[in-house]
């Protein structure tokens, strides 16, 4: 006897937990639609409508089932049942009117396409249910992505949203040069115990080293469990490893075979782009870090060789032709020898606390401190370069605390101060003004000097970035006095920021978190 082999494909979506229910749907549609063709038999209704009963009863067979098999075997049974209940002679298949068995062909042929049409439209729909899912879960994915700072983040992202695929346990392995590590999802249940034998990994590592991975899982099976790991990979590089476990003798669902291929693409992608953005921005930090040497490099040979030469000059001459220069030409060149000396010394100690500041070295205390008292102090020490210049110290009524180190607070004071007396006019008035704003102490410093550009105004707190403008004296500033300053005082949680002060100079000011305005 032959054997009738059927196509596998219609057997492709039966599973083992559905096939029970599947047929169990299938009986009780096809007695519940006989019932109604006996009731309609009685009542005297034309076949017509019996026909049309079995034929929706197929058509709701085809949409329930999980395999075209059911759509088939029931168009036959259908066309079985109507021959023996409603075609003369009844209660037997054999048939002598043509009339029956055209009906029956006609019933059997338009059961077959019905159930053909239903299986395909189930496919498609189940195809872009599919495509929707993995949309969705690419969409998390990427969202959760972007809010993570590191690998190990990245990868907890992916494995809670692929956990939410099957019922099976499902876990990412990272891949780092070659060599797997623990599984990402597993360590509440399996704690350190080990996921494969010393043997099953020697042979993933031998897996993960080929010139070529396929796309073709790596199993392992053992203590009734089966393995699957596939690969997230980008060309020849491995990121991770999508691990699997199920029962030995069980198959993946199709719906998670089918998701898995595009997925494991879009997270390869995911991962390689945000290896790539890590990598550029690294890149752009050792660029950023070789600019300010090269800068440094560029101040110290060129900026620090006008002061000492000027030093160097009056030292000379002072010491060789001290009989021949009047009291009040040696008075000057003393103090031309101390300017020199001050303005090295406050630069090399800008340079210091900003170096010390941007590699986290300095450990700042915050304290609650009064304005009141940090910034006359802080102009004590200023006096003397401000001495063409009237310095205006407007303080509020209210006392005005803040969370602050003093010292590094004057030191900020005192920079944007001396950065008004270098371009103010002779004897102009410098207004230093503090007051509360909006749950702020707010201290504001304003000039009547040459003013900003606007092109330069959102540079002017970069390290080694002069604006252009030469101070009083003809010395071109350094562009470390106010880097110093918003380093300070973004270390204190707060914000500095320079604008026009109309109709001319410019107003630097900073602010802080009021901790009491009594």
């Amino acid at each position: 006897m032959r054997k009738i082999l059927l196509p596998k494909r219609w057997f492709m979506h039966i599973k083992t937990g559905n096939r029970r229910r599947d047929t169990e749907n299938s009986s009780m549609i096809l007695i519940s639609c006989t019932l109604v063709g006996l009731l309609f038999y009685v009542l005297g209704l034309s076949e017509a409508n019996i026909i049309t009963i079995y034929i929706l009863g197929i058509l709701l067979i085809s949409s329930l089932t999980s395999a075209r098999i059911y759509g088939i075997v029931s168009s036959v049974l259908g066309v079985l049942l109507f021959n023996c209940l409603f075609a003369e002679p009844r209660f037997t298949l054999f048939v002598f009117d043509l009339q029956y068995t055209l009906t029956a062909i006609i019933m059997l042929v338009s059961s077959l396409v019905i159930s053909s049409v239903m299986t395909v439209f189930r496919e498609q729909l189940d195809k872009e249910i599919l495509e929707t899912r993995r949309s969705e879960l690419l969409l998390k994915i990427s969202q959760g992505l972007r809010q993570t700072k590191c690998d190990r983040e990245m990868l907890d992202v992916v494995t809670r949203e692929l956990q939410t695929l099957s019922r099976h346990n499902i876990a990412l392995i990272p891949v780092k040069e070659g060599e797997p590590g623990q599984p990402i999802g597993m360590e509440e249940e399996g704690g350190d115990t080990e996921w494969l034998t010393e043997a099953q990994r020697k042979k993933l590592r031998e897996w993960l080293a080929m010139r070529e991975i396929t796309d073709r899982p790596f199993v392992s099976v053992g203590a009734g469990q089966k393995n699957l790991l596939y690969p997230v990979q980008s060309g020849k590089t491995v990121f991770a490893l999508i691990f699997v476990s199920l029962p030995e003798k069980e198959d993946l669902p199709r719906s998670l075979q089918s998701l898995l291929p595009p997925l494991l693409d879009a997270i390869a992608l995911t991962l390689e782009k945000e290896r790539l953005r890590a990598a550029s921005e690294r890149a752009a930090q050792e660029a950023e870090t070789e600019r300010l040497r090269a800068n440094l490099l560029r101040t110290v040979s060129h900026d620090l060789r006008t002061p000492l030469t000027g030093i160097a000059g009056a030292a000379d001459i002072l010491l060789n032709s001290e009989g021949q220069i009047t009291p009040n030409m040696r008075r000057q060149m003393y103090q031309s020898i101390y300017d020199d000396a001050e303005w090295l010394k406050n630069m090399v100690e800008n340079l210091l606390f900003v170096t010390r500041l941007e590699n986290s070295s300095m450990s700042i205390r915050l304290q609650p401190e009064l304005l009141q008292e940090i910034l006359p102090e802080a102009l004590r020490h200023i006096n003397r370069r401000g001495k063409n210049q009237i310095l205006e110290l407007s303080l509020p009524e209210e006392l005005l605390m803040v969370k602050a180190e003093p010292n590094l607070l004057m030191q900020v004071v005192i920079n944007i101060v001396d950065n008004a007396v270098k371009y103010a006019p002779v004897y102009s008035n410098i207004a230093i003004i503090a007051m509360a704003r909006d749950g702020k102490a707010v201290v504001e410093v304003a000039d009547t000097g040459p003013g900003i550009k606007e092109a330069d105004k959102a540079r002017v707190f970069e390290m080694f970035y002069a604006a252009g403008n030469s101070d009083i004296g003809g010395r071109q500033g350094v562009g470390l006095g106010l880097a110093l300053c918003q380093s300070i005082i973004k270390a204190h949680g707060g914000e500095i920021y320079v604008q026009d002060n109309l109709p001319a100079g410019t107003v630097i000011g900073f602010s802080l978190d009021l901790e009491g305005l009594y």
